[in-house]
């Protein structure tokens, strides 16, 4: 038997000469005082522990959160964008049905569409200026 480089006869001389030194009401105190101290250490050491493994599951939880969040902006952002088309949709059907129905619109004789005055150097050309110069004399 070998306790901190001490063995087992060497143990028991150092134990009697701590009893004929200290004698043995305070022996038996040194020794009770001794287990509490350990006892305390022990305690204080597994919630140091515990401490500490807690901290590294919030990192990894924290770092989860934040990856699940990520993915909640996406999904959301990619609804707000599937709406979004949804609604332009629904309005390109509702201006082409307005244009159906101006189409159908019965002009009354005479009727001449007004044609918005240009600037000089605008260039955006109207294309029914383009077919009314080729159709002209």
């Amino acid at each position: 038997m070998n306790f901190l480089g001490i063995g087992g006869l060497e143990l028991v001389v150092v134990m009697l000469v701590a009893l004929f030194v200290v004698g043995p009401v305070r022996l038996v105190e040194g020794a009770r005082t001794a287990r509490k101290y350990m006892t305390e250490i022990r305690r204080q050491r597994e919630e140091l522990t515990q401490m500490i493994e807690e901290a590294a599951d919030l990192e990894g939880l924290k770092e989860t959160l934040d990856q699940e969040g990520v993915i909640r902006e996406v999904e959301s952002v990619t609804s707000d964008l599937k709406n979004f088309r949804e609604e332009a949709s629904a309005l390109t059907s509702d201006f082409d049905e307005i244009k159906d129905v101006a189409r159908s619109v019965r002009r009354p004789a005479g009727y001449a569409p007004v044609q918005p005055k240009r600037e000089p150097g605008d260039s955006n050309a109207n294309p029914a200026d383009a077919e009314n110069k080729t159709t002209a004399p």
